[in-house]
């Protein structure tokens, strides 16, 4: 045994001296610095998934380990490697040596590996019942890590299917219906009960719940209501509504539209019903919205996807009003300039010019420009906000009534599943808390550290495998998903890429070092040391 000291401060994890090995004697340890510094990339995930781990384990071979690290964290894998807007890439130390790691396709890769996964009922060891009203992420999130911790839980959607937005606000050609009812039907095999088509407030109250035996409710209601502004003409034939419209293409219940289309607003709803008016039949369709193109709040990659296919795109202009033909049928819209969408106190304010105006004729006009949740939901004895939320404590996500939780966008009014799936889990943890009588805020709300000393020298440049998409010319008038994924080649040259950032190096097989020396002298922080004597024991630590 030769290696006499591995300094695990001076150590970054780097895999140079992994690489440089020619017996294969040494390993990475993902978990070394675990509790002490965590990875960019997972601080910055909302849901803290340890990107560093299960990419690691790909790196390795070991794919259906990567599933278990996974699914650790993270209830619906499959779905939020798809339409994640993926904030860990943001922060991925590689991108300080090429490119950011694509973490994203990396993930689907993991839950796509077996389709048929089925989940093993999770026994029940507590009493108290849990309920969750919504199914959409972050209820389903919710149920996810109670049913995982031993509480029988049920899950209420007003609606006849499940999904909750999931269902009927992403177009299939995002998140194709087969891989959603996977993954629901994955925490139904844990043991969550689901009840679809019954309605807080309306055929059930939080009073029935707790004489059915209910020790706690996590309100996930979602922000399902279009917001509706007031324009001159928008009661004329032709105007439709984002969310309504996407309801109806998800739900089979429109199957056709013709002509010429507007859509109204810059977000990723707006680029969604615009893809989806395509597809339906659309002979043209442009989008206006009062942001600049920079400004534009949809994701990059939804707004290069939708100029492929041909979308119009008119930044900087709002509605002055729709215009109609004698038949009160819409014929056009005019348009305004407009000037500046945010004032100097960081407020939603838009300035206009009415000197810059222009007219779009068009056959259907389609609102989408923000969403709302239906307050008439919401119990008595919980306050709401000004914004249009239900107020809750931003630690723990308990509302004005003890017991009964609330998160996703009925709280935020932010629609990212990322960050619903966040607020599920947060829930969970303080529901479990509740029912055990436990401090709800204690050790939550602290800061982790992040990993200071990350590999950058000797890092050989790699090129980031691009996420495959299915070409333009075959995306016309069906909804087959546009993203296709990685295969295995690109799958392990793409994990190859990966820094695991605060990672550090292990003797995994002493027995077969040759004393070669080739770590110690490859090593770009002399963090090596082989002792001369060839017979020195093994110490794997401080120096």
């Amino acid at each position: 045994m030769t290696v006499e000291t591995i300094d695990l401060e001076l150590c970054n994890g780097c895999g140079v001296c992994v690489d440089s090995c020619s017996v294969d004697v040494l390993r990475l340890d993902t978990s070394a610095n675990e509790g002490r510094e965590s990875p960019p990339c997972q601080l910055a995930c909302p849901a803290g998934v340890d990107m560093r781990r299960y990419v690691h384990l790909l790196r390795e071979g070991m794919i259906e380990e990567a599933l278990d690290v996974l699914r650790d964290t993270l209830p619906l894998p499959a779905i939020t490697g798809r339409i994640c807007p993926h904030p860990c890439e943001t922060e991925c130390a590689r991108k300080d040596v090429d490119e950011a790691v694509n973490i994203n396709s990396l993930e689907r890769f993991v839950a796509d590996y077996d389709p048929r996964e089925k989940a093993r009922p999770v026994r029940k060891i507590y009493a108290s019942k849990v309920a969750i009203i919504g199914s959409g992420p972050a209820g389903l999130a919710a149920a996810y890590d109670l049913a995982k911790m031993g509480y029988p839980v049920t899950v209420f959607e007003s609606m006849p299917v499940l999904g909750g937005m999931l269902r009927v606000g992403v177009p299939e050609h995002r998140l194709p219906k087969e891989v959603l009812d996977a993954e629901i039907k994955y925490i139904n095999d844990l043991g969550v009960e689901f009840k679809t088509s019954i309605t807080l407030g309306k055929n059930m109250t939080l009073t029935d719940l707790k004489s059915q035996g209910f020790q706690s409710v996590f309100l996930a209601l979602g922000a399902q209501l279009s917001r509706k502004p007031d324009i001159p003409g928008i009661k004329i034939d032709g105007v439709l509504w984002g969310l309504d419209f996407l309801q109806d293409a998800n739900l089979k219940r429109k199957t056709s539209i013709k002509g010429r289309v507007l859509v109204i607003g810059g977000g990723n709803v707006a680029i969604d019903v615009a893809l989806t008016a395509l597809r339906l039949g659309a002979k043209e369709v442009q989008l206006a919205c009062l942001e600049s193109r920079e400004e534009m709040p949809a994701y990059e990659e939804e707004i290069q996807q939708a100029l492929d296919e041909g979308v119009i795109v008119n930044v900087s202009c709002g509605p002055r009003r729709i215009l109609g033909d004698a038949g009160e049928k819409v014929s056009g819209v005019e348009l305004i300039g407009c000037t500046s969408v945010i004032d100097n106190k960081g407020k939603f304010n838009p300035c206009y010019d009415e000197n810059v105006n222009n007219t779009i004729k068009t056959d259907t006009v389609i609102l989408a420009i923000g969403r709302a949740s239906d307050l008439s939901l919401v119990p008595e004895g919980i306050k709401t906000t000004r914004e249009g939320t239900i107020k809750v404590d931003p630690i723990t996500l308990e509302t004005t009534l003890p017991g009964v939780f609330a998160g996703g966008e009925i709280t935020s009014a932010q629609g990212v599943a990322i960050d619903a799936i966040a607020a599920g889990k947060k829930a969970a943890v303080s529901i479990d808390c509740y029912i055990k009588g436990n401090d709800l805020k204690a050790r939550r709300g602290e800061k982790q550290r992040i990993v200071g000393n990350t590999p950058r020298e000797h890092m050989e440049e790699l090129p980031r495998q691009r996420t495959p998409l299915l070409p333009v010319n075959k995306r016309h008038h069906n909804f087959k998903e546009v993203k296709t994924g990685f295969n295995d080649d690109m799958m392990l040259l793409e994990a190859r890429r990966c820094t695991t950032c605060g990672s550090r190096v292990i003797i995994k097989y002493p027995e077969e070092c040759m004393a070669c020396d080739s770590c110690e002298l490859n090593c770009p922080k002399d963090a090596i040391y082989v002792s001369p004597e060839r017979y020195a024991p093994l110490m794997v630590g401080w120096r």
